[in-house]
């Protein structure tokens, strides 16, 4: 390989990865850290960035190695350390970027580097590259050996497995782990045209194409500078995945109406629902974390929606009292797993366990049961959640209905896949749609008797 690695290369890298441990998502530092040490978009970049992605993609596997070869759990390792024994692994065992000489000069620049720091301790990456090349590591079960097949968590598979069998499971985790996703807008309906996007876009260099399932939503690959994009820029799309984009087109909004999105920030949705009823619906953002709620507002100005979007910090487990009205449609999309999105924050797989998802369902039911707390008679709930779970999804809801007489399930009618576990609900999945995981399900609160 052509790079020559020097120190500054070999600093960037593990600022990177240390200072991700702390803040995310990983990709955010990654280009604001990259750029401070003049490496972002070249080659040291793109190389780069593929071996961070393979390492959150294996964090879990890469972590068994460490405690099994190392004797020491990587938890109790600091930060710096820690990354860099994982990143030790990668290049030892996993790594197709790079050549043997390109992997030797990383792994001896990032042991010199951390000798500074942590002394003796630093030849814990070193001696851990060395072992592996010389006795690479076996997965020890079955279940070691799926998780290595399919770069995912066991808790995860066994899912999964239930739900798609083994074959699909393999397209599942082929989807998640090595296609590079599609990006997409949201074509604002109040300021352009889908045409004139997709024009804009092909301009840029890009390949573009209107959206067959979502209206007013346009895909596209390629590398696209947002700094320099005018129809972004002027708030004439929002970038929003497709399965994101399909939510505010399935639970629709009209001119007059009132609208709750009970976890609206960054805005996304909001300004969406805005854009349906053409700025003559009231729209209720509740969120509960203030610089969220800046950011939507800064959205809603860019398109324009901001005249019908009344903001309101809260918490959405307490809505019914923080708003005390009733609204013809309701928008919950709570906080997740977002083990829909494990192709773009690959890092969230590895979070994932029986107690963490038990909190999430917990908090999600809270939620539900307010979202019908606010809706009128007649009104409509749409809940939404970007998770392949159905602990998260189809389970939540037949958990509400069981809970609720007064409400209904309303049949989806596209425009992606029925769920098999619940009729009438719907689920998007990476690799058949080629979209981010989302789950959907459609709720009327019944009208009173008599009226």
């Amino acid at each position: 390989m052509a790079l020559r690695i020097g120190k500054r290369h070999v600093k960037a890298l593990i600022e990177v990865l240390e200072v991700s441990e702390r803040i995310k998502p990983f990709q955010v530092v990654k280009r604001r850290v990259f750029a401070k040490y003049g490496i972002l978009g070249t080659r040291y970049d793109s190389v780069f960035t593929a071996v961070v992605y393979k390492m959150y993609r294996m964090q879990g596997i890469l972590d068994k190695i460490v405690a099994s070869r190392a004797a020491i759990e990587p938890s109790r390792l600091p930060a710096a350390l820690r990354q860099a024994a994982r990143l030790a692994v990668v290049l030892a065992m996993f790594d197709d970027v790079g050549d043997e000489e390109f992997n030797n000069t990383v792994i001896t620049g990032v042991t010199r580097l951390l000798r500074a720091r942590f002394g003796d301790k630093a030849e814990t990456v070193s001696s851990l590259y060395r072992s592996l090349l010389r006795e690479p590591w076996k997965p020890g079960d079955r279940i070691e050996e799926l998780e290595l097949r399919y770069l995912l968590p066991g808790l995860l598979i066994r899912r999964l497995e239930n739900i798609l069998g083994r074959e699909e499971l393999e397209h599942f985790a082929r989807a998640v782990n090595t296609r590079r996703p599609i990006l997409g807008f949201r074509v604002n309906r109040l300021k352009t045209s889908v045409d004139k996007v997709v024009r804009a876009l092909r301009d840029h260099g890009v390949e573009a194409w209107e959206s067959t399932r979502v209206p007013w939503h346009v895909r596209y690959r390629g590398q696209l500078d947002y700094n320099n994009f005018k129809p972004l820029l002027a708030g004439e799309v929002v970038p929003q995945d497709e399965a994101s984009a399909a939510a505010g087109e399935v639970l629709g909004a009209r001119p007059g109406e009132l609208i709750v999105d009970m976890c609206a920030a960054p805005g996304g949705k909001t300004t969406h629902l805005a854009e349906i009823a053409h700025n003559k619906a009231r729209i209720v953002a509740l969120d509960v974390f203030s610089d969220r709620m800046e950011r939507l507002l800064d959205l809603a100005r860019r398109t324009g929606t901001i005249p019908s979007i009344d903001p309101v910090i809260g918490d959405a487990r307490k809505a019914s009292l923080a708003l005390r009205l009733h609204a013809d449609r309701v928008l919950l999309d709570p906080p997740c797993t977002s083990t829909g999105a494990l192709a773009k924050h690959p890092e969230a797989r590895w979070r994932l366990t029986e107690t963490a998802i038990k909190k999430q369902v917990e908090r999600q039911r809270v939620m539900l049961l307010e979202a019908v707390r606010l809706l009128k008679p007649g009104g409509l709930l749409l809940y939404t959640v970007c998770s392949v779970l159905p602990e998260e999804g189809e389970y939540n809801i037949q958990w509400l209905l069981d809970s609720r007489s007064d409400i209904e399930l309303v049949p989806i009618q596209g425009p992606y896949d029925e769920s098999p576990i619940l009729p009438g609900t719907m689920r998007a999945w990476p690799h058949r749609h080629e979209t981010t995981g989302f789950f959907y399900a459609l709720i009327r609160k019944r009208p009173a008797i008599g009226s």
